[in-house]
């Protein structure tokens, strides 16, 4: 769920936003952001507070959200993933957002003792075991074209090792993830989808959903693991 927006850059309340974080976290809390400077920024700003609280880090960097997700469900642990659309945006799965809101507004945040600061743990590997994963649960052919619209997220890093497993051709578009201009609109992608020749159409959205286009029917999914039981389903 997203926990913050802000038009500006603020680094001290993101760090006012990790102090509430770690406080309801109590344990690991894995950390991840897009591909733009401003986030990389902010994520650090946001570990700041959470450490602060004694709380863990395990911090697998650049990743798409909709990947972190579902490693952070596997993990079992929360997850806290800065990124930018429109404005500088957190957003939080494995926690209780109104708890969290409530220890924003009350600033009744743990402070841990010097002793107690929260570890940080780096896993730049995590994009690539999920992968893995994933191409060892799932094995069959999809073949044909597909149009993807990255919307300038890092969704690109998906691509070519997704479309290369399945066996189809991927043509990506609003595929620069450090870029601070606006990806093109839907529109622009479901016109091209349709005049084109294409089998299919997926888009990945910077909140962490996938949405896929066949024969002039939308599914959404919230995971790469339900969007690829869909797929298996229509193609196998």
């Amino acid at each position: 769920m997203e926990l913050y927006y802000s038009e500006k850059f603020n680094p001290e309340e993101l760090a006012l936003l990790g102090r509430a974080i770690g406080t309801v976290a109590q344990g690991t809390v894995i950390v991840g952001r897009d591909g733009r400077a401003i986030s990389r920024y902010g994520k650090r700003a946001m570990v700041v507070g959470i450490v602060s609280t004694g709380s863990t880090i395990m911090d697998v960097r650049l990743i798409p959200l909709i990947a972190l997700k579902d490693f952070a469900h596997t993990k079992g642990m929360p997850l806290a993933y800065v990124y930018y659309h429109g404005g500088v945006r957190v957003e939080i799965n494995g926690l209780d957002i109104d708890e969290v809101e409530a220890i924003l507004k009350s600033r009744s945040f743990i402070e841990a003792h010097p002793n107690d600061i929260g570890a940080t743990v780096y896993y730049p590997n995590a994009l690539d075991d999920f992968l893995h994963d994933l191409f060892k649960h799932y094995n069959f052919k999809i073949g044909g074209k597909a149009l993807v619209d990255a919307m300038n997220t890092p969704a690109v890093l998906f691509f070519p090792r997704l479309s290369e497993h399945f066996g189809f051709e991927a043509e990506l578009i609003n595929d620069m993830m450090t870029s601070y201009i606006p990806p093109k609109p839907k529109e622009v992608f479901l016109h091209k989808l349709n005049k084109g020749d294409y089998t299919f159409g997926l888009r990945f959205r910077p909140d962490g959903i996938a949405e896929f286009y066949k024969d002039g029917e939308e599914k959404t999914f919230a995971s790469m693991w339900s969007l690829f039981d869909y797929l298996k389903r229509v193609f196998k």
